[in-house]
């Protein structure tokens, strides 16, 4: 069964910025439309190792020890490789507190200490994964920024300044539709490797942006009409030519990235190149009893020394 949609109305949304609404319909791009040939897949995954609560005086203080990873892949015609790795592990805690320096919990496990503001037992975890998107950021904007490159990026495009390559946000969760109801029998008439007009997307809290919907793979009996179904943004920046441009190149390359319902419990939204390099990330963190362990025995001589 498809994942529940809720419609969202956060943004302003024009619908009519390549085709008027009475014309939207599915666009299907031309079987000799150039493809990229090299794409570069940008994701991160993360872990919790260790939940901390300490006591301030009347105060409950709360804490969380967790890696994360980020890593991209680049893939053409001759495959998929694992282009680059970054591990990260932090301490992060809420209430606004702070410790002096990183904590070392093993010759090659260092803790930097980050902060929420906020005072709950939920602050580090909403934390750590703030830490977690702006490394995914910074490797994606790096990318993105070598003539040529064209970036997927797992999640909702986070910049929109100019780079010299190309960026991509890649949303396989589609909690927000955007598009009036009138519009979602085109969504759901969407065939494999077919997408949506382009449209816009313009907001005082973020950067404006082109966005469109395409179809990965056939629905099966008992999914959703929606089901399959991925958003894609880019900075309208770009340019509408560009972004439709983008568009058609997109939904004739993504699709054969689409992993079978057997392989993935996450296909056909999870893609291929995607679920290599989470599966990669999380062994690059190393074995989590193992660190579990280690800070076990950190908290507990600490404790003794209190």
């Amino acid at each position: 069964m498809g994942s529940p949609q809720e419609v969202r109305d956060d943004d302003a949304v024009d619908p009519e910025v390549e085709l008027p609404s009475a014309d939207w319909r599915p666009l299907t791009p031309a079987a000799d439309l150039p493809t990229p040939l090299r794409l570069t897949f940008v994701d991160g995954v993360r872990r919790v190792e260790a939940r901390v609560i300490g006591r301030q005086g009347p105060r409950l203080c709360h804490g969380a020890f967790g890696s994360f990873g980020v890593g991209s892949v680049e893939a053409g015609e001759g495959g998929a490789v694992v282009a680059e790795v970054r591990v990260h592990r932090v301490l992060a805690l809420d209430s606004g507190q702070s410790l002096p320096g990183p904590i070392q919990a093993g010759p090659a496990l260092s803790y930097r200490v980050v902060s929420s503001a906020k005072s709950d037992v939920n602050a580090p975890l909403a934390r750590l994964q703030e830490e977690m998107r702006l490394a995914e950021e910074r490797l994606a904007r790096e990318l993105a920024d070598r003539e040529g490159a064209l970036v997927i990026a797992d999640g909702p495009l986070t910049f929109g300044d100019p780079v010299r390559g190309g960026a991509l946000g890649y949303v396989k969760r589609l909690f927000e539709l955007y598009v009036d109801g009138s519009l979602l029998p085109v969504l759901a008439a969407l065939p494999a490797g077919s997408r949506s007009p382009v449209f816009a997307l313009r907001s005082s809290r973020r950067f404006a942006r082109y966005s469109w919907f395409l179809r990965l793979a056939p629905t099966r009996p008992g999914d959703s009409d929606l089901a399959g179904l991925v958003r894609l943004e880019v900075a309208e920046s770009v340019g509408l030519e560009a972004a439709r441009r983008l568009a058609d190149a997109t939904a004739r390359a993504l699709p054969r990235f689409a992993p079978s319902r057997g392989r993935d419990p996450r296909a056909p939204q999870n893609l291929l190149p995607i679920g290599a390099l989470e599966s990669h990330l999380r062994r690059r963190l190393g074995d989590p009893r193992l660190i579990r362990r280690r800070l076990a025995d950190l908290i507990a001589l600490e404790t003794m020394n209190a």
